[in-house]
């Protein structure tokens, strides 16, 4: 009995079709029933047999009747035997419809090779035997192979002249794309993807959508009928419904406007909030609608859907992840949709926040992508601009308005997410952060029992990520509200009796997380807390408690760089932090490192604010001719964003702070999405004017006092305060400069080094005859000598061309005159070098000559600050390839060539020399980068 039963599923097998990989028909002169038997005749399978038996009999009847062995000519006779063979005989059917499948995409679309009318007769037959009752017994591969079959052969009907040949092929597809077997269903569906295409493009598609509509009339009604029933029979109702609705999902493109209306006010009425089969497909087919559909064409329907996705979305741990998330995303599509609405938001999105917060709390899969969408919801719809409309408001109108309302609402969840875990996930942790920078400086009305929050689980949770994640939302806190509101809240007090100080472990957060600040806030708070730790410290007498002391000290004064990082108050305070800055500059231990830092941040700002005063007189030139401005305006923009990006938080353009977001993005590890910070103002040319001046008037006194410091510092600080000098030199000017390098070597006592510009050789001459006098006079000259080398190499970067002859005046006479200083002259001559190739090539002789003079002798630091200058001259001259050059050019080649020859450490020197030049050549700027390279390998070699 049980092998009968097998025998009879062997003869009703449910294969696939053949191998559809196409025939090679050419290689047999078309004959499909030869290229049929090339490639199955070896195969035991029984459908190949069949298959190749079916072809050899239509092959038998073609050559009887005369006709062609093609594979047009077998359609007909196929289709017969196929309508004819039926339920009744399976194996014969299945290797017929494979068959058929076979043989159609050999078949030419030329109406020639298939008429419309064979088309249509063969694919009416077809239909009839998918619509007959039998039809169901047939094997799923045989219906897939004429579901197949049938939707190509409805593409070559003529649809536009005679409907009714396609309406019957049309409702095969649609029924067949019902079945509850999933691979016809699969290609059935992809069939009438194609069809309702052709027949939209035939201008058809109302008619198609007709019949759409009838297949979704006649499962709807029964699907509302059992949708809250739990018997088999509503349960198998349901299963046919979601296939249906998966049918339309993948129609819904072609559809008529109309149809897409109906199909929307119809099918969200099955959206329950407890899961069904039926909800995945239901949320995928409204989804497909909204986005081919009008929000007023649905806006009834839109706000009637809103709070059935708002009570779906409640927490069930039954209801899958993944429908979680598309009710989420449908509701948010919805709210994007009815943009016109506004109010609508202030209703849902407290409900959305409060419906998800059990999935994130529990950190589930979906989380992630609730976090996702919750972050465009309120990038989306949250405005600070409409939330406040005035800066006079108080906290208790802020709340008052509705979108207040609404915001407050979102951050009570929030906060409860935050509270129901002493370890909250991230995905909370990012919406957080989100929601700080979008509110900016009125997170503080609205978030401030948030930052509470946050500050009690940073108190208590442990090192690691979690306490990064929580850090980062307090960081950006810090940049929405500023710090003086964050230590409102949190206040960072010092208790001078128990030596205690509370909040500390804020500082770290600070001093990485504040833009924007007042620089007022820490003179008046920072600086007296940094001043009484200090004392108390000094009058400690255990050793630990002092050290701790001390390392509080040190953070609280170097939060002083994070408050010079885009200050708001440069015009009023400057003049008071310049102070502080000296007081801290003169302190050996400690206090000039991050004087010096905030210096060079502070400074940082000249060539922005410059550039924002040449960015308001380039657009106002511009307004003077209409067409001029609107013809580069974009070009003038980008090329000035661009140059404020490096230091700036106030922009002024879309452009600018879309550059100034990514700088600040870089602080948060968080997968942020849309980063932006409400915070960010535009700056005003009046203040950018303002601060200027402000800059401009402290930099002079500023470089003299700091000067007078780096004479009489040690050579650790000294590095240090080079840099500060180097950004005053940019802001104060080269006369400026140049009155204080004369000052200086007039106090110095180094007059005589200035010597009239003789000819080098009396010069050298006369250094051997020389006497400096006493030894110990000698070495003090020579230290002081050494200094200024120093403070050359540091003012020539910026130094225009009086200031340049002066400097390398005293550099020339110092080599001339003062073997000592050798090195550090040549150093500030290499410097000089390297930033004026004008300058050094319309000295180039004068330059060449006193290098040459120079005897290295054993001293490497000689050597070194030698084949320097020639490196920077020679890749100057490379550049220029001028006829004159050229051959000083191998005279310094010459001299690398020599130090190639010498000894160990020479060697090395003179390599590194060459590989800096190449590197240079390659990448320079010039257009000629190929044929400066070039040069120079030639020269080489």
């Amino acid at each position: 009995m049980k092998r009968k039963k097998a025998s009879a599923a062997a003869a009703e097998f449910d294969a696939d079709e053949p191998s559809q990989a196409p025939l090679p028909l050419e290689a047999f002169s078309g004959d499909v029933c030869a290229a049929l038997t090339a490639r199955y005749g070896r195969s035991t399978a029984p459908q190949h047999r069949h298959l190749l038996a079916s072809a050899a009999a239509i092959r038998s009847i073609l050559v009887d009747d005369g006709l062609p062995v093609t594979p047009a000519s077998y359609l007909s006779p196929a289709v017969s035997a196929l309508q004819a063979a039926g339920p009744a005989d399976p194996a014969a059917a299945s290797a017929l419809a494979s068959l058929l499948a076979i043989l159609l995409p050999h078949i030419p679309s030329s109406s020639s090779s298939l008429p419309p009318a064979s088309a249509s007769e063969s694919a009416t037959a077809l239909a009839a035997l998918l619509s007959s009752p039998d039809a169901s017994q047939l094997p799923t591969g045989t219906v897939r192979s004429v579901v197949k079959s049938l939707g190509y052969l409805a593409l070559h009907v003529d649809a536009a002249a005679d409907w009714d040949a396609v309406a019957a092929p049309l409702g095969a597809l649609l029924a067949a794309s019902v079945d509850q077997r999933a691979k016809v269903r699969r290609c059935a569906q992809e069939s009438a993807e194609k069809l309702f295409a052709y027949l939209k493009h035939c201008g058809c598609g109302k008619k198609a959508s007709n019949a759409a509509i009838g297949m979704f009339e006649k499962h709807i009604l029964s699907a509302k009928s059992h949708v809250n029933l739990n018997s088999d029979a509503s349960e198998g109702k349901e299963v046919e419904a979601a296939n249906m609705i998966g049918a339309m999902a993948v129609l819904v493109p072609f559809l008529s406007k109309k149809a897409m209306e109906m199909v929307f006010s119809e099918i969200y009425e099955l959206l329950s909030p407890c899961f069904s089969p039926l909800t995945r497909h239901v949320l995928k087919l409204m989804e497909t609608l909204l986005d081919h559909l009008k929000a007023e064409n649905v806006e009834s329907e839109l706000a009637n859907l809103i709070p059935l996705l708002l009570a779906y979305l409640h927490y069930d741990e039954k209801k899958p992840d993944d429908t979680i998330v598309a009710a989420l995303q449908l509701m948010r599509n919805c709210l994007v949709k009815l943009v016109g609405r506004p109010t609508l938001w202030m209703e849902a999105l407290p409900s959305a926040f409060e419906a998800v917060s059990g999935y994130l709390i529990l950190d589930r899969k979906c989380s992630e992508d609730i976090a996702r969408l919750l972050q465009d919801c309120i990038n989306s719809h949250i405005d600070r601009n409409i939330i406040l409309t005035g800066s006079q408001l108080c906290d208790h109108d802020y709340e008052s308005l509705n979108d207040g309302a609404a915001v407050k609402s979102i951050c009570l969840s929030i906060n409860n997410m935050l509270c129901a875990s002493a370890s909250p996930p991230d995905s909370i942790l990012t919406i957080v952060l989100v929601l700080f920078l979008k509110l900016g400086e009125h997170s503080y009305v609205f978030m401030k029992h948030i930052i509470l929050t946050l500050s009690q689980i940073a108190i208590k949770i442990g090192k690691g990520s979690q306490r990064n994640n929580v850090e980062e939302c307090i960081g950006a806190a810090v940049i929405s509200v500023g710090p003086d509101k964050i230590l409102s809240l949190i206040p960072i007090a010092f208790d001078v009796d128990r030596l205690t100080c509370s909040n500390t472990w804020l500082l770290p957060i600070l001093d990485k997380y504040i833009y924007g600040a007042s620089l007022q806030q820490f003179l008046e708070c920072i600086v007296p807390l940094a001043e009484s730790v200090q004392k108390a410290s000094s009058r400690v007498k255990i050793a630990r408690k002092c050290e701790d002391l001390q390392s509080l000290t040190d953070q609280l004064w170097n939060l002083l760089p994070a408050f010079c990082h885009f200050p708001v108050d440069v015009c009023q305070n400057f003049g008071s932090l310049s102070k502080l800055l000296l007081e801290m500059l003169k302190c050996d231990r400690y206090l000039y490192k991050p004087a010096v830092k905030a210096l060079q941040v502070q400074l940082s700002f000249k060539d922005i604010y410059i550039s924002f005063l040449m960015f308001y007189e380039l657009i106002f030139s511009c307004c003077w001719n209409y067409n001029a401005a609107h013809a580069f305006s974009q070009t003038t923009c980008f090329i000035f964003s661009q140059q404020l990006v490096d230091g700036t938080r106030r922009l002024s353009s879309s452009d600018k702070y879309g550059d100034m977001s990514v700088e600040l993005s870089a602080l948060f590890s968080s997968k942020i999405i849309n980063f932006s910070c409400s915070n960010l103002e535009g700056c005003s040319k009046k203040d950018a004017r303002k601060n200027m001046k402000v800059l401009a008037s402290h930099s002079v006194d500023l470089l003299c006092t700091i000067t007078e410091y780096f004479l009489d510092s040690s050579p650790e600080k000294r590095v240090h305060l080079k840099e500060a000098l180097r950004c005053l030199a940019q802001l104060s000017g080269s006369t400026s400069i140049s009155n204080l390098f004369l000052s200086l070597v007039k106090r110095l006592g180094l007059e005589d080094t200035h010597l009239e510009q003789e000819n080098l050789e009396c010069q050298a001459n006369e250094v051997d005859k020389k006497d400096e006098g006493s030894t110990d006079v000698a070495e003090e000259k020579n230290k002081k000598r050494s200094l200024l080398m120093e403070l050359i190499s540091t003012f020539a970067e910026t130094a225009d061309e009086d200031l340049l002859d002066l400097l390398f005046g005293f550099v020339k006479s110092s080599l001339l005159n003062n073997k000592p200083c050798e090195s550090k002259a040549l150093f500030a001559l290499s410097i000089i070098l390297k930033e004026h190739n004008v300058y050094s090539l319309a000295r180039l002789d004068e330059i060449m000559m006193l290098l040459h003079g120079i005897k290295t002798h054993l001293d490497n630091g000689v050597l070194e600050g030698q084949l320097l200058c020639y490196q920077y001259l020679l890749v100057h001259m490379i550049k220029v390839n001028e006829e004159n050059t050229s051959k000083k050019a191998f005279l310094i080649l010459n001299e690398l060539i020599v130090a190639l020859k010498s000894k160990k450490e020479s060697r090395r020197l003179a390599y590194d020399v060459l590989l800096a030049i190449s590197n240079s050549l390659r990448s320079s700027e010039s257009n000629s980068e190929d044929s400066d390279i070039q040069r120079l390998f030639t020269m080489v070699s």
